[in-house]
């Protein structure tokens, strides 16, 4: 099965669901934009990769997924309150958004002299994912959107990693951070419940 006829949509998928991310209000419409995300991270390693490999971060990421909406739908009350109602602080994510896209595009050429074997269209989603979650993190004080942020970082440099190495153990180990990030974000946000109860 040839995956590029919709690479270019799992590129576009990527740019949004990153963008949604960083300025979405709705914990559930971030954790939905998080599985598109690996998604469209899961059809852009299949280029370099065998399927079965590439599910790995599939699986991983919408386990990672399913784990911070549980950990959110406990306790949801702080999620608003970083960006609030203010469309000034929205429009500046945004503005900072399209910076990281340009600069995703603009630099994709200079990036293939040093990621050889891979597709342009593979160095965009990278770039963009890794711009968007160091954006994300260092606009962020919450920790789940920390985290969040991680993620989008770390799927771009697998995106990355894909084009140069096939190990199926590394491949597991970054699974296993994934997963370890997920649950950890989702510990901190459960624990103070749990101090509550006792």
């Amino acid at each position: 099965m040839s995956i590029a006829p919709i690479a270019p949509f799992a590129v576009a998928l990527v740019a949004l669901t990153s963008i949604l991310l960083l300025v979405s209000r709705n914990w559930r419409v971030s954790i939905s934009a998080l599985g598109a995300q690996y998604l469209a991270v899961f059809i852009l390693i299949m280029i370099s990769w065998p399927i079965e490999y590439a599910a790995i971060k599939l699986i991983a990421g919408w386990m990672a997924a399913a784990v911070l909406g549980l950990g959110l739908a406990e306790q949801v009350d702080a999620w608003e309150d970083e960006l609030g109602s203010s469309v000034s602080g929205i429009l500046f994510r945004l503005f900072m958004a399209g910076f990281v896209l340009f600069f995703a595009f603009s630099a994709t050429s200079d990036a293939a002299r040093w990621l050889l074997r891979a597709a342009n269209l593979q160095i965009q989603a990278g770039l963009i994912l890794i711009g968007m979650g160091l954006l994300h993190l260092g606009l962020t004080a919450q920790p789940i959107r920390s985290v969040l942020a991680l993620m989008t970082v770390l799927s771009g440099f697998e995106i990355f990693y894909a084009t140069m190495e096939t190990a199926l153990l590394v491949n597991a180990i970054l699974a296993a951070i994934t997963l370890s990030l997920a649950f950890t974000a989702a510990y901190l946000r459960v624990a103070p419940l749990m101090e509550r109860e006792e």
